[in-house]
């Protein structure tokens, strides 16, 4: 029997999702939680020929003043509890995380964190048997390739 040796990460990374064409956000990696969550705002719901799709509105790059707006096919709708204890139904898609060099299809919510130091949660599910996290760290998957 083989048996991969789990790649570490740190407490904090950064992600790509190329789906969405975002580059290296900076994200909480929280096995507190079960799915990944995206910062969006003003979302939009559009059918075309019976498909539901989601628009919604990420923050600018550093420096840039311009919103981006991102478009999805929408996959359905999750209760998630948050940190606080509040359940929200929140949207949900599937796109493409790009961390430490792997490329992975992830579900994904969608919800205002403007309030929040981090844009992104990592979770479980994203995570899968791949990583183990070393909450002493941050962003170990970039000094590896250093």
């Amino acid at each position: 029997m083989v048996v991969k040796k789990k790649k570490e990460i740190g407490w904090q990374e950064l992600v790509d999702l190329p789906d969405l064409k975002i580059k290296k956000i900076k994200a909480k990696i929280d096995t507190g939680a079960s799915i990944a969550t995206l910062h969006a705002r003003n979302l939009r719901i559009r059918k075309k020929e019976g498909v539901k799709f989601i628009y919604f509105d990420i923050p600018p790059l550093p420096g840039k003043k311009k919103k981006r707006i991102r478009k999805s096919e929408l996959l359905g709708y999750r209760r998630i509890k948050s940190s606080d204890g509040v359940v929200e139904k929140r949207p949900y898609i599937k796109t493409t995380m790009k961390l430490d060099g792997v490329i992975k299809k992830i579900e994904i919510t969608l919800t205002d964190r403007t309030n929040m130091e981090f844009h992104m949660l990592v979770g479980r599910k994203a995570l899968g048997k791949r990583w183990v996290v070393d909450p002493s760290r941050s962003f170990k998957s970039i000094q590896k390739i250093k």
